[in-house]
Formats: C-alpha cells, sequence, structure tokens
C-alpha cells in the first residue's frame, strides 16, 4: 500500500513571530557578538534586523557599516589630525553593527586597531555585533592580549 501524498498545508503566517519578537527575546545589551557562517548565510540580513531594532524599538544610537568604511574614516580622521573627536564620536554610540571583518584576514595591523577599538567599546557598556566569514577562533587572534 502507498501512502497518500496531501499536499503541504499553507502555513498561517499570523501565528509566526515577527523579526522584532525573535530579535528581542535574547537581544544582548552590550559585550561582542560574532555572527559566523559562509558566505549567502544570511549573517548580514540577521545583523541589519538586529541594527533595525537596536535603533527603532530599542532607541539606540548606532553605527552600522562595513568594516572598510569605519577604517576609511578612522584612516581619514588620522590623516585629518581628528582621530581623538572621532574616536570620542563612536564611544558615544550605543552598538556598531559591522559587517565583512574577513576583509581584514591580510591586515594585521589593522585588524588589531580594529579589535582594540571594538574592545574598548565593548568595555564601556556598548554592543559590538560582527559579521564574517571567518571562523571566531581566526578572529581572536586579532584581539589584543590584555595588560
Amino acid at each position: 500500500m502507498t501512502p497518500a501524498v496531501h499536499p503541504a498545508e499553507k502555513t498561517d503566517r499570523s501565528r509566526l513571530p515577527d523579526e522584532w519578537e525573535m530579535i528581542s527575546k535574547s537581544f544582548p545589551a552590550s559585550g561582542i557578538v560574532v555572527l559566523y557562517g559562509p558566505s549567502g548565510s544570511g549573517k548580514t540580513r540577521l545583523m541589519q534586523a538586529a541594527a533595525r531594532y537596536a535603533s527603532v524599538q530599542k532607541g539606540l544610537d548606532i553605527l552600522n557599516c562595513c568594516v572598510l568604511d569605519l577604517i576609511q574614516e578612522m584612516v581619514d580622521a588620522i590623516k585629518m589630525g581628528t582621530w581623538y573627536a572621532c574616536r570620542k564620536s563612536l564611544m558615544r554610540l550605543d552598538a556598531l553593527f559591522i559587517d565583512n571583518i574577513w576583509l581584514l584576514q591580510s591586515r594585521r595591523q589593522t585588524a588589531l586597531a580594529v579589535f582594540s577599538l571594538f574592545e574598548t567599546f565593548a568595555g564601556k557598556g556598548g554592543l559590538v555585533m560582527i559579521a564574517s566569514d571567518l571562523s571566531p577562533s581566526l578572529l581572536s587572534e586579532w584581539i589584543p592580549a590584555k595588560r
């Protein structure tokens, strides 16, 4: 006897939690969060949803950008002699959402500077969420040793 095949029932989407509800149940207040996985796995989309939630629902002041944009802002500030003002401005934010950290894999000194900034930011109570194709064990090599 062959089993009967029935068409899949349509899902009642009204019963599914929306993205805000799903994020709010475990949204961290501070620290460094790493979204890790292969390219195309949805890391950027998840981070964008978290950034939107932090900004719209929680009212946090955030920076949401690619790591290359953050580095360019840092380099420009150093060249113009405004690095301390730039850093102070970044430290006033509540959260940093930084995508494509893996782009730093061949730039060790730059990675060390960026991760030092992240550690300082998280240490003052801010949230740093980063997305990377690299495994967290490789990222940990960039975290400056605590003194």
